[in-house]
């Protein structure tokens, strides 16, 4: 295109050309073609017909080139090469031209190219007349389109690949449900006799025959009807379904669901001892499982809030029968953002109650389903806080399972730094007998001392001790209260008490540092050996605090335990130890005393307290030493492999506190450890430091030893300079 003026004003342009050529304005502000570009379309017959000659439309516009447009493709009622009449109903024939199609014209119920739709001109159907203008046709469009969707009164706008995908599926699945429900009321003809025998007495006459009149009966055959293929259909396309995108899966769940609902008992239907074989007991089973993965789905998915609410409605909207009259409410799920839960995630409402408008109490209740689905989300999310605070105002009527979330409440409390929370939670009585610590394992039990001694927690969800940790900082507990919650939770949890692997854990933790080492495990510490007085001092009043933890009474440490409060602790939980073990409980500890022994780490000087304070009881003293060398006998790769890391300090102690003790049995144990270093002397490189060390300090001082006993000592000591 050229122009005579380039000021020329954007203006609609007129034509008077044969061939009737359109000029449209060039109403666009910011043209990239300038003011004095306007388009053009003519009517030629061909459109790749081109005028080349100039024709002036007027002095200052001259059109140098034209070709007609391509027609695109439009519904039957937008063409504009044959008119169309429009009606709000009418089936019966096509009406006037409407039938009267272009190449480009597609149906607008069927979106195919009108020359292809079967249904164009058929009577009583008739495409030809479907227009956008319509109420009729346009929800006929809508059921077409969305097929088994409309069900759920969705809009076309709503329906993604993932709902049309679910309702394929399920239209798929409803025609081969109905041909086997339709086999299910049909029944099967067996004869009565492969059902039950029958006991008529002519049966144990000699002759021939089907028996008497009587009995004639049960000679019969009958109609017999089982669900069980049906509940096995189902059951597959359940499994199916959660395998499925959310949206899909719940289209599918859904569907199911309402099936279920209209099929109906045949009567006089015998009972079975296989519950799906029943249709009843089948349906009630199956739409436990449709409900609860609903319920999951509902609340892990991120639904719009319209489909959300649609997908409610559609279940309520079933028409339940008497044996599911249970499941009516069950789809009752609070979105996220539901005032209640969005008040106690907040934690603005901490009771899960609060007056409505008109007075009634509203209760934020959830079925399990929802809460397990609600608590994992959460989980993955890390939003731990507001995960304590939901559990603690929800209210479930399944309770056990219930309940085992409800425990985890601590462990969440570590994961967002409130140690000092969560050890007071853990001891929290709801009744005269009841904790959380009632119901720990020895593993959780573990887990929960590492986190509150160390202020660190596990990486994933699970409380356990292996893996990964991470410190996390937060507000940890106070100094002497850490030790008086493991006592009280050991004295609370019976399981806890009667378990060796718990009080060796407990000691390894107070033998340990309070920081992790780099391989996120517990790291030995060592506490040096206080005064005897002091030792004596802290064993006097260990006496009435665990007494009073005994009798759950809160109890305050004296001000003597803050002095060393290291090495006082220690005191503490080895006094506690002993008191177990002078329990007649005590005697099951003894099947594991070589983990006790070794949990003390360097701190040999702690196990002499504990040795001192059983040997009152001479049976439980001898129990112990026994134990110990039975197990040591059996367990000497681990032993040997403890001595190498620890070093010839740490053996030579270790010999020394059994060789000075006052039994002879416990002397022995101290030979047994001698003797398994001789048999692997090799992997030692000092036991000179050790036989020097047995001289010096065991040999010359000790008025214990009996004369055979010096005599082996001496001899061992000889062996090990020798060697060295």
């Amino acid at each position: 295109m050229r122009s005579g003026s380039t000021e020329m004003e954007p203006r609609a342009a007129s034509f008077t050309s044969e061939n009737s050529v359109v000029v449209i304005s060039d109403d666009e502000a910011e043209s990239t073609l300038g003011n004095s570009v306007i388009f053009v379309e003519c009517s030629e017959e061909s459109a790749l017909e081109e005028k080349t000659p100039e024709e002036v439309v007027d002095d200052e516009i001259a059109v140098t080139f034209s070709r007609k447009a391509n027609v695109l493709p439009h519904a039957r009622y937008d063409c504009t090469a044959h008119p169309f009449v429009r009606t709000e109903y009418d089936v019966s024939a096509p009406l006037e031209r409407n039938k009267d199609v272009c190449g480009q014209c597609f149906c607008y119920l069927c979106d195919k190219l009108a020359s292809l739709c079967p249904y164009w001109t058929t009577p009583s159907i008739c495409h030809c007349n479907a227009h956008n203008k319509s109420k009729y046709w346009k929800a006929a469009r809508d059921t077409s389109l969305a097929g088994v969707l409309t069900m759920f009164n969705l809009d076309l706008t709503e329906i993604d690949a993932n709902l049309r995908q679910g309702g394929n599926y399920l239209l798929k699945f409803m025609q081969t449900l109905s041909v086997q429900y339709n086999s299910y009321l049909a029944g099967e003809q067996v004869a009565r006799e492969d059902l039950y025998p029958c006991m008529c007495s002519c049966h144990g006459q000699n002759r021939k025959g089907v028996g008497c009149h009587k009995c004639s009966y049960h000679h019969t055959e009958t109609t017999t009807y089982s669900y069980s293929p049906l509940h096995d259909m189902v059951s597959e396309f359940l499994t199916q379904a959660e395998q499925e995108n959310p949206e899909t899966a719940a289209v599918m769940f859904l569907g199911v669901a309402k099936e279920l609902m209209l099929q109906k008992e045949p009567p006089q239907v015998s009972q079975s001892r296989d519950p799906t074989a029943m249709l009843k007991t089948s349906v009630v089973a199956l739409m436990e499982r449709i409900t609860s993965d609903l319920q999951t789905i509902l609340v892990l998915h991120n639904f719009p809030n319209n489909l959300f609410r649609k997908f409610i409605d559609f279940f309520r909207s079933l028409a339940f029968p008497p044996h599911c009259y249970s499941f009516t409410n069950r789809l009752n799920v609070l979105p996220w953002d539901d005032l209640l839960l969005t008040s106690v995630l907040m934690g603005q409402n901490v009771t899960g109650e609060q007056r409505t408008k008109k007075g009634k109490k509203e209760i934020l209740f959830e079925a399990l389903p929802v809460v397990q689905a609600r608590v994992r989300r959460m989980e993955e999310e890390e939003k731990y806080r507001q995960l304590v605070r939901y559990l603690k105002a929800v209210r479930c009527n399944n309770s056990l399972p219930f309940r085992e979330l409800k425990d985890k409440v601590p462990f969440y409390m570590c994961k967002y730094g409130a140690f000092d929370c969560a050890a007071s939670c853990l001891l929290s009585w709801k009744s005269v007998s009841c904790c959380i610590a009632c119901r720990i394992t020895p593993v959780q039990f573990a887990a929960y001392l590492k986190m509150l001694r160390t202020g660190s927690v596990p990486s994933g969800n699970e409380l356990q001790c292996q893996g990964q940790w991470i410190v996390h900082q937060g507000s940890l507990v106070k100094n002497g209260t850490l030790i008086k919650i493991a006592i009280q939770i050991l004295y609370a949890n019976k399981l806890l008490y009667r378990n060796p692997k718990c009080w060796s854990i407990l000691i390894q933790t107070w033998c340990s540092k309070t920081i992790l080492g780099e391989n996120g495990e517990l790291e030995t510490f060592y506490c040096a050996e206080p005064a005897a007085v002091f030792q004596k001092n802290i064993l006097h009043l260990s006496l009435g605090v665990l007494d009073k933890l005994k009798q759950h009474i809160h109890v305050k440490l004296p001000n003597q335990f803050f002095h060393m409060s290291c090495e006082a602790e220690l005191i503490l939980a080895v006094q506690a130890m002993v008191q177990m073990l002078l329990d007649h409980d005590g005697q099951q500890v003894l099947c594991s005393v070589l983990e006790i022994v070794f949990a003390f780490g360097s701190n040999l000087w702690a196990l002499k307290l504990l040795l001192e304070g059983i040997s009152v009881n001479e049976p439980l003293l001898f129990a112990f030493a026994t134990a110990f060398n039975r197990e040591l006998c059996d367990q000497k790769m681990w032993a040997q492999r403890l001595w190498i890391e620890q070093g010839p300090l740490y053996v030579s102690q270790l010999v020394s506190v059994f060789i000075t003790h006052q039994n002879a049995v416990v002397r022995s144990a101290a030979f047994l450890i001698l003797n398994i270093i001789l048999e692997n002397f090799n992997q030692y490189s000092w036991t000179s430091y050790v036989a020097n060390y047995l001289r010096n300090r065991v040999l010359t001082v000790s008025l214990k030893l009996t004369p055979e006993e010096q005599h082996e000592l001496k001899n061992k000591i000889a062996v090990f300079q020798k060697k060295a």
